[in-house]
């Protein structure tokens, strides 16, 4: 999937099932369901229950929410382990053109201007695309968790929501989250700074912890957690992160921290690693 600072696109943290289907590291042929662990344009990493060697293709058909479904061919880049420890794998599309999710992906270009990033759905056609929101959409996003833009299938104005994917534990993370809310700080900057109380997941390795975030910005975002990172720590932020749903993990790196005493908390503040 590439490194942090590098990826050609975002990654959305979403379990779909896929089917694969190849010739096994035993020369055995196959025909398995995976499941997505994340996403992007380019790839996605697979939890498959086959040995299977990097460099070797498979062929991997999706369905779509629309009915139809697509079919590309991909490439293993490396070989992992999910969050059970159970097999899995990096993957590259052979057609880096190939449009296989059935998701739109802005460019990066427009990424350096988002507040936000979330996988959202058109609750008229039900195409789905990686929404950049700015400041007004934040707030509509924030109150309502829905927000009207504009559709391209349906080429007209249309509400828009996040697609449900049940997740029990996801929904119980959330709740801890609940317990971290404090009073926000604020500090008069340059850079627009939206104040927000949504909550975020904090992922370092394949371990995630839940925060509350007190600003956004498009270059980074200020959050309260209960562990402290040191200035200079590489770390994965999901803003907004909603329970039982697609996430959206950012890049970032921990540029102050500050210990709440009065609260048991840290409050840190990140900033986005953008590819140059």
């Amino acid at each position: 999937m590439g490194g942090m600072a590098n990826r050609r696109s975002d990654r959305i943290s979403i379990s779909l099932p896929v089917e694969a289907s190849g010739i096994d590291a035993e020369n055995h042929p196959f025909i398995d369901t995976a499941t997505t662990v994340v996403l992007n344009r380019h790839g996605a990493r697979l939890s498959l229950k086959r040995e299977l060697q990097p460099g070797q293709s498979i062929t991997l058909v999706r369905k779509l929410p629309n009915g139809t479904q697509r079919k590309a061919e991909a490439r293993i880049v490396v070989r992992e382990k999910d969050a059970i420890d159970a097999p899995a794998y990096g993957i590259a599309f052979a057609d880096p053109d190939t449009d296989f999710w059935g998701i739109e992906f802005p460019s990066q270009t427009q990424a350096r201007a988002a507040v936000v990033r979330v996988l959202v759905e058109c609750t008229h056609c039900h195409s789905q695309e990686l929404a950049y929101l700015d400041g007004r959409e934040l707030k509509e996003f924030e109150t309502d968790r829905l927000f009207a833009r504009q559709c391209r299938t349906c080429e007209a104005p249309t509400i828009w929501k996040q697609p449900h994917e049940a997740s029990a534990r996801q929904r119980a993370s959330a709740e801890a989250a609940e317990t971290i809310l404090a009073a926000p700080e604020s500090n008069a900057r340059e850079i627009p700074r939206y104040d927000t109380r949504l909550t975020a997941c904090v992922r370092v390795g394949k371990q995630e912890e839940m925060a509350v975030c007190e600003n956004v910005s498009h270059q980074g975002v200020a959050f309260r957690s209960r562990s402290n990172y040191e200035a200079g720590a590489l770390i994965e932020i999901a803003v907004p992160f909603t329970a039982g749903t697609a996430n959206v993990f950012i890049p970032a790196v921990i540029v102050h921290s500050r210990r709440l005493p009065s609260a048991g908390l840290h409050r840190h503040g990140a900033k986005y690693l953008h590819k140059d």
